[in-house]
């Protein structure tokens, strides 16, 4: 083959192995939200529930508008009529009282065509079945805020689940990384009789230890990513983040506004309000059933019947009806079905309520509780970050002690530990810190795309 044969399977090799060698785009918090959208189930189901109750609100409407039918029948038919002491009247032939007659149609063929039209005009049952509908409508829409508020978190809590597993990974191995140094130092140490054969145990074992740590970090890291892929659609490439937040600048609100929002504010409990309503409308639809029911008729109908009667064996009856007026109906006896099921319907009315109660308790319960952390939130940082600075200088004197035989192997260890699990307490802190901001602001009903897109803010 020529050289000049090649060149375009080099060109392409070039082209590859720049395109493998680029780094995969990061994936934010962001990116994560707007592909969850269109990717989570319980999301996607609720938006179906959504419009589906703005059809229950079109079908409430529509309770109140006129009915028409059209109906048609054709078949076999008999006819016949019995008239006495009727006035009759022939044209050339005058009037004729006391008149009786018979007609009769055997065995005929008829067709029957009927158009009716119906206008509710009283009806409480109805009315109550409206409202119903309507309130149906209603938890359909605040079922998808429900939806909404707990896909943000949801794909906040698996975002910050990724971002940890990540930071545990990180310090693990630099933990592993100290102990490894540490070994190198004692066994040089211990071959020139500085260091006893318990030292040399000791490393060893928290070397072991911080490798097994090292390997469950790693899983962790692996089936978390995993859950968050469940809402990305793709593989999540999320580069080293850093939580910056001004501890000298957090401060909340005060907590009884808070707890003001949540009883005036929250969906769920607007949800089980809305609920507590449709019961009570169920109960009122059936003490409506027995009330009157005014109906507003119109109908036109016409019949062609043929056949054989007592005219001739060629007899044809053709009948025009029109009618225009209005229908009372008043329920007398439902054989107590009615009574059982309004009976029935104010039990889970107060059922409802008592969930209602329930509900709002343990919410309270919980908006409390995160507000605490939250208020507590900026003496925790910075008693953290304190222990940080002091956790490194603890180090740094542990291992010059150590150098100079001041300090033991256990220290210079523990030292090490204790200043990883205290960078660790302080980045778990500020994971908690914002996650909590937002399910305050889920329990207020405030939270929304643009509190996500703030505290993606804090990472970079």
């Amino acid at each position: 083959m020529k050289l000049l044969d090649i060149k375009p399977f080099a060109a392409a090799a070039m082209a590859l192995l720049a395109i493998s060698s680029n780094p995969a785009m990061a994936t934010s918090l962001m990116d994560v939200w707007h592909e969850a959208q269109n990717r989570d189930p319980d999301f996607i189901a609720s938006r179906y529930e959504q419009m589906a109750g703005e059809k229950r609100r079109d079908q409430g409407t529509s309770l109140w508008l006129p009915s028409i039918n059209l109906t048609a029948l054709t078949g076999s038919m008999s006819y016949n009529t019995s008239t006495t002491g009727a006035q009759f009247y022939a044209p050339g032939m005058g009037t004729f009282n006391g008149a009786n007659f018979n007609t009769s149609v055997n065995n005929g063929f008829v067709n029957r065509y009927t158009v009716g039209a119906t206008q509710s005009i009283y009806n409480r049952e109805r009315l109550a079945q409206s409202r119903q509908l309507n309130l149906s409508a209603d938890a359909s829409n605040l079922g998808a805020q429900v939806a909404n508020q707990n896909l943000i978190l949801l794909v906040a809590e698996r975002y910050f689940d990724v971002l940890s597993a990540e930071e545990a990974v990180r310090l693990v191995k630099k933990q592993e990384a100290a102990i490894a140094n540490t070994r190198q130092q004692i066994e040089k140490r211990f071959r020139l009789g500085d260091a006893s054969q318990t030292d040399m145990q000791e490393a060893n074992e928290r070397l072991d230890t911080v490798k097994v740590r090292a390997l469950d970090a790693s899983n962790n890291l692996a089936v978390k990513k995993l859950a968050l892929q469940d809402l990305f659609g793709g593989v999540v490439n999320i580069e080293k983040s850093k939580i910056n937040l001004n501890v000298a600048q957090l401060s909340l609100p005060n907590l009884e506004t808070h707890v003001g929002k949540l009883k005036s504010q929250n969906i769920q409990l607007q949800m089980l309000s809305t609920q507590e309503k449709a019961a009570k409308e169920e109960a009122e639809k059936y003490g409506a059933a027995a009330s009157p029911k005014l109906d507003a008729d119109a109908q036109s109908s016409k019949d062609s019947l043929s056949g054989s009667g007592n005219f001739g064996p060629a007899s044809n009856t053709a009948t025009n009806n029109y009618l225009v007026g209005l229908q009372l109906s008043i329920p007398l006896y439902t054989g107590g079905y009615r009574t059982a099921k309004q009976e029935e319907s104010l039990l889970l009315v107060e059922k409802t309520k008592a969930e209602y109660n329930k509900s709002e308790q343990n919410l309270e319960r919980t908006l409390r509780s995160v507000w605490y952390s939250l208020n507590s939130a900026k003496d925790k940082l910075t008693a953290l970050s304190s222990a940080q600075k002091t956790g490194e200088a603890r180090l740094s004197s542990t291992r010059a002690g150590y150098a100079n035989g001041s300090r033991t192997t256990m220290e210079l260890l523990g030292a090490e530990s204790d200043l990883i699990a205290n960078d660790y307490a302080l980045y778990m802190e500020k994971v908690n810190y914002l996650l909590n901001r937002l399910r305050l602001a889920a329990l207020t009903g405030e939270i929304s795309e643009q509190d996500l897109s703030m505290v993606n803010a804090y990472l970079n």
